[in-house]
């Protein structure tokens, strides 16, 4: 039994004509019906039913008209893959991220990786970017995207620099340091700061808090509703607030270190080959960072 065969047979029943089959699968008439006839013998059943230039199914070619169309698609599932093998796609790739930049463009870029990666499995998760960098050295994951540390001195594993986030200190229009014509580091100290929190070996923590008044939430976009809600005031992405410091309902706060560019980039492990999908989707987030800063 060949795929070959599979493919002719399946053709021809639905064009109910072999002439017709074999013109869509640019071969002669006589390679197709020489190929469904060697498919009757191995299975010892008449599949078509002739009748001058036209076929049918018969009762027997019915029944397994389907697991036939089955075959061919794991087929072409088989030869995807080993095909991806030699371009140097992943078969299968695991990718976690935080949320510094907007659900939207991550909603766009899975779609797209289903589509041109369509024989890949992907799994994407979310996490704070303290976590990320030790997931990628116990080979939780295989790449990272998020924020990078900004000392860059990261030990064990391979940083590639996309572009820049502009972090801002900001907080909502009613919050009294909004009213301030100048923000002093004691007056940030008076009211409850919204950081990030991530868990390590030793628990859970907060990530880099200015004050001893905070609430550490997991996720940036948890901040910035924080903020919305007026619970406090926070360090966030540009990117997840600038529709919000538009209306005038954030507002960047009057002190001297308000706002600074923190890079973000890709955490990959060690001495690791970059497939396509990874050098893909980085040139994508690098293009998205580059337009979105000019």
């Amino acid at each position: 039994m060949k795929v070959s065969q599979i493919e002719m047979f399946i053709h021809t029943g639905q064009c109910g004509s072999i002439a017709e089959a074999a013109r869509k699968l640019d071969k002669s008439r006589t390679t197709v019906s020489a190929a469904i006839s060697a498919f009757e013998d191995e299975l010892g059943v008449s599949l078509l039913r002739r009748s001058g230039n036209t076929v049918q199914l018969t009762d027997i070619g019915e029944a397994i008209a389907n697991d036939c169309e089955r075959l061919l698609m794991i087929a072409d599932e088989i030869k995807s893959k080993c095909q991806h093998h030699n371009d140097g796609v992943e078969s299968a790739l695991r990718i976690a991220r935080d949320d510094a930049l907007p659900e939207s463009l991550w909603r766009k870029l899975v779609q797209q990786l289903s589509e041109k990666f369509p024989g890949t499995s992907i799994s994407i998760y979310v996490a704070p970017p303290p976590e990320l960098e030790e997931m990628v050295q116990q080979n939780i994951i295989d790449v990272a995207y998020c924020l990078l540390p900004p000392n860059q001195q990261l030990t064990h594993s391979n940083h590639l620099e996309l572009g820049q986030i502009r972090m801002m200190s900001v907080a909502h229009k009613d919050h009294p340091l909004s009213r301030l014509r100048k923000v002093l580091s004691t007056d940030l100290a008076l009211y409850t700061e919204v950081v990030l929190a991530y868990i390590d070996e030793n628990g859970l923590k907060p990530v880099n808090p200015h004050t001893s008044k905070f609430i550490a939430l997991p996720f940036f976009e948890h901040l910035r509703d924080a903020v919305l809600d007026g619970t406090g005031w926070s360090y966030v992405p540009a990117l997840l607030i600038n529709q919000y410091l538009r209306k005038g309902t954030i507002k960047v706060l009057k002190h001297n270190k308000a706002m600074n560019w923190q890079t973000y980039g890709e955490i990959s492990p060690a001495e690791s080959r970059r497939g396509e999908i990874i050098q893909w989707l980085s040139e994508q987030l690098e293009e998205y960072l580059l337009k979105a800063n000019h």
